[in-house]
């Protein structure tokens, strides 16, 4: 169970980097998700574990988004 605290520690400091629109906090979300996708399936919780595949998947695909947005020049 204690591994599951180091989950709702990761999942809510990742929210304090996303609310600074630091990318650091989807790289957190994406591990906690993760962890969470693990720990879902080992306690036969499958429809959360379904919920944070998704969320990991949007974790990526904010991580790539933001990451181009980084790149790009800025406009004048």
């Amino acid at each position: 169970d204690q591994l599951s605290w180091l989950f709702v520690f990761l999942s809510l400091a990742g929210n304090v980097f996303i609310i600074k629109k630091n990318v650091i906090g989807q790289w957190m979300w994406a591990f906690s998700n993760l962890g969470w996708i693990v720990y879902d399936v080992s306690i036969g919780a499958y429809s959360q574990a379904f919920l944070f595949t998704v969320y990991f998947g949007m974790c990526v695909w904010g991580i790539i988004s933001w990451t181009n947005e980084s790149k790009e020049p800025a406009s004048v």
